[in-house]
């Protein structure tokens, strides 16, 4: 099972998605997220619904947080035997057996998110020639995996962990809970 989860997440991490919108009726909705846009433009870029940092002036920031979900059953207690097995360093192999060129894990906690179980990844990578930095939020549920991943510029990961958490804490999840 661990293998087929474990796919599962670095797939819905890569894959890209048809259907890139701010609401998907009975999986997400994220048009009520504060400081945060969607953007059609990054979204099909992607491929995943994709929003960017506002700041006050209105600025657009070089930051996003992107929403995936796939089909993937799970009770809560596999989820949670799950989560208890990965590390900052397994997951890293995990990302790089996926061809993402993970450089550094820097932590991996099981936490509560929209009532349910979830595991934060923070951790940095190479992708398109930059050296970038991202929280990767796994979200169990009974039927649907979510993921959210923000993403920043090396070195921007700490400073705007607050803005990512309030994306993640404020996006609606909608499919249903593990059990």
């Amino acid at each position: 099972m661990r293998a087929i989860w474990t796919a599962g997440i670095i797939w819905l991490g890569m894959m890209a998605g048809a259907h890139a919108q701010a609401v998907q009726p009975g999986l997400y909705d994220g048009r009520s997220i504060e400081g945060w846009t969607y953007s059609a433009e990054r979204s099909s870029v992607a491929g995943l619904p994709t929003w960017v940092l506002t700041q006050a002036s209105g600025d657009r920031v070089p930051v996003n947080c992107n929403i995936g979900t796939s089909p993937m059953s799970g009770s809560l207690s596999q989820w949670q035997e799950y989560f208890a097995t990965v590390t900052p360093q397994s997951f890293m192999q995990e990302l790089r057996s996926a061809g993402t060129d993970a450089t550094a894990g820097y932590l991996t906690e099981v936490v509560t998110l929209n009532d349910r179980l979830a595991l934060r990844n923070l951790l940095a990578a190479n992708a398109s020639g930059q050296k970038l930095e991202f929280m990767i939020v796994t979200i169990s549920g009974a039927d649907t995996l979510t993921t959210l991943t923000c993403t920043a510029f090396e070195g921007q990961l700490l400073p705007l962990m607050t803005e990512f958490y309030r994306f993640a804490d404020q996006m609606r999840l909608d499919s249903a809970p593990a059990r």
